[in-house]
């Protein structure tokens, strides 16, 4: 079992930690008598990081078949070749590279319809990223079902929004039931997940099929022609 655990106090050699999550059912069942322990000094990968890392692999091996030491090595070899990185090893990697993998993972998980237990939102450790990736692939940022596209931007009265610009708007993509709770209570929802509206630019409009200045030009020509 891989955790992590704060750490309350260290006296005279006695170190005392509180985990993070209930291990009584493996410490009665399996009676454990020793534990490894990685102090994280925040320059390399974080415990945490790499407990999720690992949660992902796993889904992804259920999901694929193949073992989970097979996903990781091949995962790694696409992510160090997309990011121009040098091979590493999840043992002493630094914070901002684990950053990258987790996205990178997270962003494979939406592009394959890998079916999760949790929504990834609580996997991320680059919210940035995640809510660009959510977008890119219409996935609700909250619970990861399919989403539709929820601009913070209001788009008032008398604009029409099929005949605007949409490159620079704030969106996010959220479901229908999220996306509905959000017109009722959107800074609430927002505070309460920890997300926010992301600036639309020309992938996400094209991702998204949303107008930006050259569809619209092409739209006029498209009329004046045909008048």
């Amino acid at each position: 079992m891989l955790t992590t655990a704060k750490i309350l106090r260290y006296d005279r050699g006695l170190l005392v930690l509180e985990p993070t999550e209930d291990i009584s059912r493996v410490l009665n069942t399996q009676h454990p008598a020793i534990a490894e322990l990685r102090l994280d000094d925040g320059r390399t990968i974080r415990n945490e990081q790499r407990k999720k890392i690992f949660a992902l692999i796993g889904e992804i091996a259920k999901w694929n078949g193949d073992t989970p030491e097979d996903i990781r090595c091949y995962l790694t070899w696409e992510f160090c070749k997309e990011y121009n990185v040098e091979p590493f090893s999840l043992s002493d990697t630094s914070v901002s590279i684990a950053r990258d993998f987790l996205s990178f993972l997270i962003d494979f998980c939406f592009y394959w319809n890998v079916p999760a237990r949790d929504t990834r939102l609580h996997y991320t450790d680059d919210i940035g990223k995640y809510l660009y990736s959510c977008l890119e692939h219409r996935v609700c940022a909250i619970c990861n079902k399919r989403a539709e596209v929820h601009h913070v931007n209001r788009i008032g009265m008398g604009r029409d929004r099929e005949h605007i610009v949409h490159v620079g708007l704030e969106a996010i993509a959220l479901c229908r039931e999220h996306h509905d709770e959000a017109h009722r209570r959107e800074r609430d929802l927002f505070y309460e997940y920890c997300i926010y509206g992301i600036r639309l630019d020309e992938h996400l409009c094209e991702c998204l099929n949303l107008n930006t200045r050259e569809r619209i030009s092409a739209y006029a020509e498209t009329a004046k022609s045909g008048a």
